[in-house]
């Protein structure tokens, strides 16, 4: 008999093998029974923000895990990692407070600016009343170089294994990340280079956008994995795509 796996969040509760115990306002709240389930169980799926940190703590495997969850909270946190790590980046700085003073010493209009919390849009930032407004508005200010990108792509990942690759459309109603982009005719270094850089740091589930300039590729941010994404055989919704890995032995 296949081990059974135990749900926070209610996002998978149709599927056979998981049992899920709902959201709680503390661990206090679950009862004897159900708190031994979470202290037993291999791995805990959508554990929540709320309690994906403390779960961590207690040495317990989540998905998302808990740096998952943070990064798709926190710019900051975000921009931070991928220093550490020296990820291909367009060229971005944090700056506090008077720092936002000397921007201009190190990007020239325009370029992109955004606050430290997602979710949120990163603006196009052209002149320097644009740039004051928004240097009043947030503390610390992230600024990025606006690059001119030949193709974009969110690469969608699930247990660390890019599951979908959409492509950029551009204008009209179907502006955004609409077109499928079969896996074989996409680069796979680039496939295997971020699937090997988040399980290093334990990042599970996240969608990543990627631009492709002229001599490689930058990491424009990662975001939330969208609900539903294309595929040749119709929509696909993302927990119901979880649900079906949970029962092919996939987590």
């Amino acid at each position: 008999m296949r081990e059974k796996l135990v749900a926070i969040a209610p996002f998978v509760r149709s599927c056979p093998r998981v049992v899920t115990l709902g959201v709680q306002t503390s661990m206090g709240d679950y009862t004897p029974a159900q708190r031994r389930m979470l202290l037993c169980a291999s791995q805990i799926l959508f554990p929540t923000p709320r309690f994906a940190g403390i779960l961590h703590a207690a040495g317990k495997r989540t998905f998302p895990s808990a740096i998952s969850y943070s990064i798709l909270r926190s710019r900051l946190i975000q921009e931070v990692l991928f220093q550490l790590l020296k990820c291909p980046r367009p060229f971005t700085r944090i700056y506090y407070g008077r720092q936002k003073n000397s921007i201009l010493e190190d990007f020239s209009f325009p370029f992109r600016a955004m606050g430290p919390k997602m979710p949120g849009s990163a603006l196009r930032v052209c002149d320097n009343i644009e740039l004051k407004a928004l240097a009043e508005i947030y503390n610390p200010l992230i600024v990025q170089e606006s690059l001119d990108y030949q193709d974009r792509f969110l690469l969608i990942f699930v247990n660390y294994q890019c599951i979908g690759i959409l492509g950029k459309i551009s204008g009209g109603e179907q502006d955004g990340f609409k077109e499928n982009i079969a896996r074989d005719c996409f680069n796979g270094e680039i496939v295997s280079y971020l699937e090997n850089l988040f399980r290093s740091v334990q990042i599970n589930d996240v969608a990543a956008q990627i631009g492709i300039i002229r001599g490689g590729c930058r990491v424009i941010e990662l975001a939330r994995p969208p609900l539903w994404r294309p595929t040749p055989e119709g929509a696909i919704n993302r927990f119901d795509y979880i649900s079906h890995m949970i029962e092919s032995n996939m987590f």
